[in-house]
């Protein structure tokens, strides 16, 4: 697994010398465009989004013959938060469009189970998925909407026979294993139905309340118990959610209707160097057996990303990985996902962010692996700092380090460059990590190619050595691409 980059400061901090002349005293004037008035929703749109959910899980036994029997019945609840994005496009009053989000669940529920060897089951939609079309009316500032299209959830089930009360440990010609947990993993498809709310309160941002219903059918499921227990078990599930959302939009293809007349009037500076109020980047990691890959959005919510001020950090990453364990591999699958909140201190020749909030990661394995303590879906608290200096206009110096409280994930890294090429700014030079959780420690020693500029997309590359302590030793590359807007 690889954690995230230094790919923000590496694309908001530059080294722009100024340079006056008397002519720039004078005013120029221009002939004014036409006042616009933009439609306010379209475009697209990012955020995060936490809220409450609950559903119904129906066992029906189909093992070792569907007979149809009612084996447990229960509801699950908890809290929830996630990740969405899309677009909206409107046109007068109406408004249409697509949304995705990703949700990490705390929704779950232990139950009794099975009429015999006292068994005791749990259920647990670790995540939800969807991506749905929307339909909305638009009113002043508000959005009525409702919205409808695919949904996924991810569920962890695990059955155990306590054997400690009254109940007989056979039944049907089958024997309870007593003290042997059963653990089930499957991602499932559905469909979603939502209603909701969204109110714009402040240039680009915006605030929802939605409420969804997901209903993901029936299906089989099997339990195994890392060994050769195995049977399967029909499960029905329906699951409801509200919740809070806030979205930046980013308006990059608004609808404008020209208005008023026109006129003269001073013309605005330009800045060809301008670092816009959001850098949005992406990332592919590659390592002995695992990659990953990640998305991300650094926001200046009132001024550009030049200036100290207010920060908001979105992002998500996922990928797989595998390790040996018990004499065969071990695949895993993970998620995870960012909400912070911060303060940048900008200046000529530095850069520093100070970032904290919430993290929610999720892991799901091809077999049960009691020792591993990265299983399923933990919700924890994160804080995350970078700096990036520039000591002269040749040299950069780029550090930055973070950690979360779910499975104590941590990722450490630092970079040093020179720029060989006469003034282009790219910087070539070492750079060292250490990342790592509850399940594993690696520490990487590499090289690095900074700031590599096309137009306003930049591509950094590293690659090196790296010294993992499940898997062993290997090499590790990374490419990051950023752009700002």
């Amino acid at each position: 697994m690889w954690r995230s980059t230094g790919l923000p400061l590496a694309a908001v901090v530059s080294l722009a010398a100024s340079a006056s002349a008397v002519a720039a005293d004078l005013p120029v004037f221009v002939k004014a465009q036409p006042v616009v008035s933009a439609a306010p929703w379209t475009g697209f749109y990012a955020g995060a989004h936490f809220g409450y959910g609950w559903g119904n899980k129906t066992f029906i036994d189909n093992f070792p013959t569907p007979d149809g029997e009612l084996d447990a019945a229960a509801t699950v609840r908890g809290w929830l938060g996630g990740l969405q994005g899309g677009y909206n496009h409107q046109f007068n009053w109406l408004v249409v469009g697509v949304e995705g989000d990703f949700t990490w669940s705390g929704v779950t529920n232990s139950f009794s189970c099975f009429p015999f060897g006292d068994q005791v089951c749990s259920a647990k939609p670790e995540w939800l998925g969807s991506v749905a079309g929307r339909l909305g009316v638009a009113q002043g500032p508000a959005l009525f909407y409702v919205k409808g299209g695919a949904a996924w959830a991810h569920d962890r089930f695990t059955d155990v026979a306590t054997c400690s009360g009254h109940q007989p440990t056979s039944r049907a010609g089958i024997t309870a294993a007593c003290g042997d947990m059963f653990i089930g993993n499957q991602t499932r498809p559905g469909w979603l139905f939502a209603v909701g709310i969204e109110y714009l309160f402040a240039p680009n941002w915006s605030a929802k309340l939605e409420y969804d219903h997901m209903d993901f059918g029936s299906q089989s499921v099997p339990f195994i118990d890392g060994g050769n227990g195995f049977f399967t078990e029909e499960i029905h599930q329906r699951v409801d959610v509200v919740k809070l959302g806030l979205n930046y939009h980013f308006n990059w293809g608004a609808a404008a209707v020209p208005v008023g007349g026109a006129g003269y009037v001073k013309a605005a500076p330009k800045d060809d160097d301008d670092a816009g109020r959001v850098l949005a980047f992406s990332a592919f990691d590659v390592s002995k057996y695992s990659y990953s890959g990640l998305v991300g959005t650094l926001i200046a919510p009132f001024k550009d990303l030049d200036t100290s001020g207010l920060r908001f950090w979105l992002f998500g990453e996922g990928g797989v990985y595998k390790y040996p364990a018990g004499g065969e591999f071990i695949r895993g699958t993970f998620e995870s996902g960012d909400v912070l909140a911060g303060y940048a201190f900008e200046g000529d020749f530095y850069s520093v962010n100070l970032l904290a909030g919430f993290n929610a990661s999720n892991h799901v394995l091809s077999n049960v692996d009691p020792e591993n303590k990265v299983q399923g879906t933990a919700f924890g608290a994160k804080v995350r700092a970078d700096a990036w200096v520039n000591p002269t206009p040749k040299t950069l110096t780029y550090g930055e380090a973070e950690y979360s409280t779910a499975f104590r994930t941590y990722f450490a890294k630092t970079k040093f460059g020179y720029d060989f090429t006469d003034g282009k700014e790219i910087f070539f030079g070492p750079e060292f990590a250490a990342l790592g959780d509850e399940r594993f420690n690696q520490w990487r020693v590499g090289a690095h190619l900074t700031q590599m500029k096309f137009g306003k997309v930049q591509v950094d590359v590293s690659a090196g050595y790296a010294n993992d302590s499940v898997v062993g030793t290997g090499a590790y590359g990374t490419v990051e691409v950023s752009t700002h807007f």
